[in-house]
């Protein structure tokens, strides 16, 4: 069968060619496959980590070893674990990389507003929760120490709090609890946030270049869509491969960091280096200030397209809003440096149990 039958067989089964819709020339562009290039890293993480999970066992008193059994003991374990690692930093980047390039371009700007809310509950959700899980679970000091500030947190949002932390149930570790929620519950909420997102974006095609004719237009007039949805694809493949498989170097040069089973007294270790920002706070607020940071940096990325709803797209017609990403972004990233250098502290708010909750009380049966 020659390879051009082939092919339309494939498309008489999935009609895969009604996917090279027109988009706008520009959709190949690395900075419009930044959004396909972290949905790459997000499957990417599905598949590795739903492999890992086959060895992972999320008791208290054996995630840890298991972790050291994965990296000592399992075939290929220390590549995979490195790699599922060094790919969830890497789409971290991709998307402040994303949002970065939607910002600077407005992207968000009408009819778009809903793209960029999905989008920023993608990077929440991520980042806040997804990530913040995947710390916890391989129980050595950081994800011990993590959870404590978790338990502080979630302890300040009343009832919903109480549903979030130790205080729901006895029956089960907080450890197996997060455990449960990084592979069911975050994948589920990512995955509804994906399909929305996308779909939004299928509707509304590809924004606008910020420059030229048509940054006052909403979108590109449909003459003037000389690309296709099948080129926009191929460069997020062309992208993918090139960023992934520097990670997958990187995985295989560089272990992914462990360490032992969690000490009895905190010692104030470091988060990685997407919360070193709310270190950075909580050393001059305390623990509090890990919420309420969090909080007005939500409400900023809200009132985005809020505040700035004229038509232009083009920066120099939107300096406010520039400025106010500007300050922005060098306030977290002086903060990131300053919790990068500042030496390890131990916040007041600590109750160390390691997960250890107390005795379950007998279960029936």
């Amino acid at each position: 069968m020659s390879n051009g039958s082939l092919w339309n067989r494939l498309d008489q089964w999935t009609r895969i060619s009604r996917l090279s819709f027109p988009v706008p020339a520009h959709a190949k562009n690395l900075g419009y496959c930044l959004g396909g290039i972290t949905l790459t890293g997000f499957t990417l993480l599905f598949l590795t980590g739903l492999i890992l999970t086959q060895f992972f066992n999320p008791q208290p008193d054996q995630a840890n070893r298991s972790v050291h059994y994965i990296v000592e003991k399992v075939w290929g374990g220390r590549f995979l674990r490195s790699f599922h690692y060094w790919a969830s930093q890497a789409v971290v980047l991709s998307m402040c990389a994303h949002l970065l390039r939607v910002f600077i371009t407005g992207a968000y700007k009408a009819p778009r507003v809903l793209t960029w809310y999905f989008g920023v509950a993608l990077f929440f959700t991520a980042t806040m929760l997804s990530y913040f899980s995947g710390t916890v679970i391989k129980w050595d000091q950081e994800g011990s120490e993590a959870l404590e500030h978790y338990q502080v947190i979630v302890g300040m949002l009343g009832p919903i709090g109480t549903l979030m932390g130790s205080g729901l149930t006895d029956s089960v570790s907080m450890n197996v609890r997060m455990y449960t929620f990084h592979i069911t519950l975050a994948p589920l909420i990512l995955i509804a946030l994906i399909v929305g997102h996308f779909y939004l974006v299928h509707v509304f095609n590809i924004s606008p270049l910020p420059r030229g004719p048509h940054a006052r237009l909403a979108e590109v007039p449909e003459a003037e869509l000389t690309g296709t949805f099948m080129e926009h694809a191929w460069g997020i493949v062309r992208f993918s491969l090139i960023f992934y498989g520097l990670v997958a170097v990187l995985a295989a040069v560089v272990p992914a960091p462990l360490g032992g089973e969690p000490t009895p007294e905190p010692t104030g270790v470091k988060p990685p280096w997407i919360y070193l920002w709310q270190y950075a706070v909580e050393n001059f607020v305390g623990m509090p200030g890990i919420l309420y940071s969090s909080l007005v940096l939500l409400l900023l990325f809200l009132i985005v397209p809020l505040l700035d709803r004229g038509p232009s797209r083009d920066p120099k017609d939107r300096k406010g809003v520039l400025a106010l990403g500007a300050v922005t972004a060098l306030i977290l990233i002086s903060l990131t440096v300053y919790g990068w250098l500042s030496p390890e502290q131990v916040h007041e708010g600590h109750e160390h149990g390691h997960g250890h909750e107390a005795p379950m009380p007998e279960m029936p049966g």
